[in-house]
């Protein structure tokens, strides 16, 4: 792929011709070198970066809200060769979601997939690698993209980052692909023992029993279901259950009265009978055996008044008893009443209650129904758990065999393809020497053996690189790699911003423009990059005028200035968050 042209429908619109090959700079310069007359003006925000995000936006990034907002009846358009042959795209920002290649409508999706089918050498079955996510290799489109080597789209996942990465450095990306499948199947497992543990059943268990006497209490539960489901089969509903349960009640009650009765008349009979056994204190004989043996005779009429008195008490005596006595038989006729009421009514009870033990009600029946569905649920929710720990146990330990032997193959494969990274090491390395002198420096391909989704780590190496413009360098180096390596692809250039030149020393830029413009030409490719003013007036210092002119001067392809707003790349007045996707 190889970029001719970006335009507008604005006719205030920049347009920009890329060189087929070589360098091809955009400029921002201040419109008077006299710095004392502009001190305010700057060639920042003048439009070169947003260039970059042009590019990306005719090449079917997601959607720019602020293009949509701010830019309404606006049309971009990107010329490009393929295998050179020539394409147009043109995208609105008001309609993003179509795209006119050659006039003919797609969807964003249909017009990358079609990218990705003439550029890229993409496997059928290979996930996660489409033309979006491997443009960003070649074309960094956003600030962060210059954070590091491999940090091309800041929210990229490391294992996205390293498949993608993997593919344009000529790895086996099946083997990374296979080392993923493996740790999601197992994370698969894990989430669901996870979920499982964050149910309420399963959390409420293991707070009541002993994990490590699991498998006891899932027997004990067991148990309990079996017993329960024995005792439901025998269990006998009666209907009338609480209505006999009140009968019952009800019999005792008065059973209860009853015996309080019998015991009432009992009572009486008893008084009755102590009544009866009374008797005159002192019988007349008595009284005349008394005055005798006293030796004193009581005169005949005291006698007549003793016996008188006598036969007055035996008839008041003979009286009550007879009353007494005919009281007596009344309370013992009442009292056989009471108590053979009571035998029948003790019998109905013991009926009752006899048929009470032999049925159960039938809220008791449906409380134990309920109870044992309660049982079976936990029962089953826990003994899913168990078959999904054991089932997580065994996986695990058949994935971890899986994982080893695949770190044997890729130990295996990286052996047997010493000399692909090698070549990838000597490109990046006679890159780098171009900048620094013995300096240690290479492409690192190391296997990632731990049990994770990354198959391959991927470090981009100089010595002493912690510095702002040897990382920079480092990015320069490693895009060039990609891009000269030709794996799998058919990019014919690299688009960098002048956030790359920012931390770089002016020696160094120079050695940049220079590496850049032998490659670009030896090897009929584009380098496009955006430059300020201040980095030219260095370069120029640095190089001969002859050597300025032939790779810088020669090779502007737009000038753009703070002189005015027409002197911007849209030609109009207008603040853009154009830095997102």
């Amino acid at each position: 792929m190889r970029l001719i042209k970006l335009s507008a429908n604005n006719p205030g619109f920049k347009t920009i011709e890329f060189n087929r090959s070589g360098l091809s700079l955009i400029v921002g310069r201040r419109h008077n070198n006299d710095y004392t007359q502009n001190k305010k003006d700057t060639y920042n925000s003048v439009g070169k970066s947003l260039s970059i995000a042009l590019i990306n936006f005719c090449l079917g990034s997601q959607k720019n809200p602020e293009f949509e907002t701010k830019l309404p009846d606006w049309d971009f358009s990107l010329q490009f060769e393929i295998d050179d042959i020539p394409y147009t795209v043109t995208r609105k920002c008001n309609n993003q979601n179509i795209i006119y290649l050659n006039d003919e409508e797609k969807s964003l999706k249909e017009f990358t997939d079609f990218l990705a089918s003439k550029i890229f050498n993409i496997p059928d079955s290979a996930k996660y690698l489409t033309f979006r996510s491997l443009l960003p290799r070649f074309i960094r489109p956003q600030k962060a993209s210059y954070n590091s080597f491999d940090n091309f789209i800041p929210e990229e996942q490391e294992f996205q980052r390293t498949i993608n990465n993997a593919f344009l450095l000529g790895l086996d990306i099946f083997l990374i692909l296979r080392k993923f499948n493996l740790k999601d199947e197992l994370d698969k497992i894990e989430d669901m023992r996870k979920a499982f543990e964050k149910d309420t059943i399963i959390k409420t268990f293991f707070e009541q029993n002993d994990d490590d006497d699991f498998e006891i209490d899932v027997v004990d539960l067991k148990l309990k279901i079996q017993k329960l489901e024995q005792n439901l089969s025998k269990f006998e509903v009666a209907e009338d259950y609480h209505e006999v349960v009140k009968e019952a009640d009800d019999l005792k009650i008065q059973i209860k009265m009853l015996d309080n009765k019998t015991a009432t008349i009992k009572t009486a009979i008893s008084n009755i009978d102590k009544s009866l056994d009374i008797t005159p204190d002192i019988p007349k004989k008595r009284i005349e055996q008394l005055y005798k043996e006293a030796m004193v005779s009581l005169p005949d009429s005291v006698i007549k008044q003793l016996a008188e008195v006598e036969e007055f008490n035996k008839k008041i005596l003979d009286n009550r008893s007879q009353r007494l006595v005919k009281e007596k038989e009344g309370f013992e006729k009442k009292l056989y009443e009471l108590e053979s009421l009571s035998k029948r009514l003790g019998k109905l009870k013991d009926v009752k209650l006899e048929y009470l033990n032999s049925k159960s009600a039938l809220d008791e029946f449906t409380k134990m129904n309920e109870q044992l569905k309660e049982l079976k649920i936990k029962f089953d929710s826990i003994e899913k758990y168990r078959q999904l720990k054991q089932e997580y146990k065994s996986k695990s330990e058949e994935l971890k065999r899986e994982f080893s032997l695949e770190n044997t193959k890729t130990s295996e494969y990286l052996e047997k393809n010493r000399q692909l990274i090698e070549s990838n090491i000597l490109i990046f390395k006679a890159l780098t020497e171009e900048f620094y002198e013995h300096k240690r420096a290479g492409i690192e391909v190391k296997i990632n053996e731990g049990i994770n989704k990354n198959r391959f780590e991927i470090k981009a190496k100089i010595d002493d690189d912690k510095g702002d413009g040897v990382n920079d360098v480092k990015i320069f180096c490693f895009d060039w790699t990609l891009l000269l390596a030709k794996h799998n692809h058919k990019m014919k250039f690299i688009f960098h911003d002048s956030r790359l030149l920012s931390e770089i020393d002016s020696r160094q830029q120079a050695t940049l423009f220079n590496v850049a413009y032998e490659k670009t030409i030896s090897n009929n490719l584009q380098y496009i990059i955006s430059a300020n003013q201040n980095t030219l007036d260095s370069l120029k210092l640095e190089m001969g005028e002859d050597e300025y002119n032939k790779i810088i001067s020669d090779h502007i392809v737009l000038e753009l200035t703070d002189e005015s707003e027409e002197s911007k790349l849209l030609g109009i007045k207008i603040d853009l968050d154009y830095d997102k996707e």
